[in-house]
């Protein structure tokens, strides 16, 4: 589905219908997938798959809308948020553990699936502190259930929908069902979630508690955020948040000892305007696991907005790290060999890349910036100027963060 037109499929589904004023009369409407194949012919896998509240196309947002699965080939649309906020800060103390000795198989300092994040954190002792007792892994993958809740005033009663658990481990007291993501998002869909702990819950019958976790590889942190399920949509509990990261040996790098060299960019693309560069390492990530993977595909793993996967994906062009062949986005040799990289190293790889620049290589050392240098970008008003110096400062911060740099 290319992405251009995937809002405005939406507004022409809207209209066909005439959704907005079911809506307003009866509350809510479901729509099958035969009928939002039939507008356009567009798979209606595309057109529901809405893991973020940014994801929304623009007549769900203006009017406050979102779209839930409530059978195989059913969907409600309603007058609610079903999404969960996740904060970035993490605020309680990160836990340093030592990586397994005897584990080959599994480099801990370069996790790129989630389900090898998964699987070193059972190894290594992460589940036991997390859960508070020794589990086993009994439940991954899909399959199909039935599940009540409501959100506001509007009733859900699903019936057969694909359920999906990433990790579920079950110990003496209870089962914790775990959804994992590589990189950070700020919020997440309920049917992640929700779905799973209902679905248990009932199929259990009370005979073990269920226990909800959002779980992130969060750059080299591994954190562990509860879900509770409150009757409307549940929330995130992050004080009783765990973290943890292994213990990575340190070096004498230092970012303020890189030299300006413009031949490690590519000053054929914008400068950078993508303020997270921890997405940017996420979507290194990700386009390393794939033969082809296309923008919309990439786009679609973040709580970004559409015009925003053009800005991140550039970077990843800038950076000299991807590139786009017929539709697929790769990795570049420069690329191929970064991300190979432990997680510490690829970063002062990176670094190495984004400081040579010379608007960056200024800001770093407080240095006065010539518009000269934005002007290799065809950048030349102030205001564009500041959105790009956003951008900068952002990435400084990151760095010094991650790489502990005072």
């Amino acid at each position: 589905m290319a992405k251009l037109n995937f809002h405005k499929s939406w507004k022409n589904i809207f209209d066909k219908y005439n959704l907005l004023s079911d809506i307003r009369k009866n509350g809510f409407v479901d729509i099958t997938a035969e009928d939002l194949k039939a507008v356009e012919g567009k798979e209606p896998r595309n057109l529901t798959k809405i893991d973020f509240r940014e994801k929304l196309p623009n007549i769900m947002k203006e009017e406050g809308l979102s779209i839930l699965a409530i059978k195989n080939g059913l969907y409600r649309i309603a007058p609610n948020d079903p999404f969960i906020d996740v904060q970035e800060e993490i605020d309680t103390k990160i836990i340093e553990l030592k990586i397994p000795q005897n584990i080959i198989s599994i480099d801990p300092f370069n996790i790129k699936s989630e389900s090898a994040a998964l699987d070193i954190a059972a190894i290594s002792g992460m589940h036991r502190i997390v859960f508070g007792e020794k589990s086993e892994l009994t439940i991954r993958g899909r399959l199909r259930g039935d599940l009540d809740f409501c959100i506001g005033k509007i009733s859900y009663n699903v019936k057969g929908v694909q359920i999906e658990v990433d990790g579920g481990y079950e110990a003496n007291h209870a089962i914790h069902l775990i959804e994992a993501k590589i990189g950070y998002t700020n919020n997440i869909n309920i049917r992640q979630l929700l779905y799973p702990q209902l679905f248990w819950e009932h199929k259990l019958a009370g005979r073990k508690l269920i226990k909800s976790y959002v779980f992130y590889l969060h750059g080299d942190i591994f954190r562990f955020i509860p879900y509770y399920y409150d009757g409307a949509i549940g929330y995130t509990k992050h004080s009783e948040e765990k973290a943890f990261r292994f213990a990575e040996p340190t070096t004498n790098f230092s970012i303020y000892s890189i030299k300006v060299n413009p031949d490690n960019i590519n000053t054929s693309v914008p400068f950078p305007q993508a303020d997270r560069f921890e997405t940017i390492n996420t979507m290194l990530i990700l386009i390393s696991r794939s033969t082809c993977l296309s923008k919309e595909e990439l786009s679609s793993s973040f709580d970004i907005v559409d015009r925003q996967i053009d800005y991140y994906f550039n970077v990843l062009k800038w950076l000299k790290v991807c590139s786009e062949e017929n539709g697929c986005l790769v990795l570049t040799s420069k690329g191929q060999n970064i991300i190979n990289l432990s997680f510490r190293q690829r970063i002062e790889a990176l670094a190495k890349i984004v400081f040579s620049d010379p608007i960056l290589n200024a800001a770093l050392h407080k240095r006065p910036i010539s518009d000269i240098y934005f002007q290799t970008y065809n950048v030349f008003s102030e205001s564009t100027i500041n959105r790009r110096l956003s951008t900068v400062r952002s990435w400084i911060k990151y760095f010094k963060r991650t790489l502990e740099i005072d």
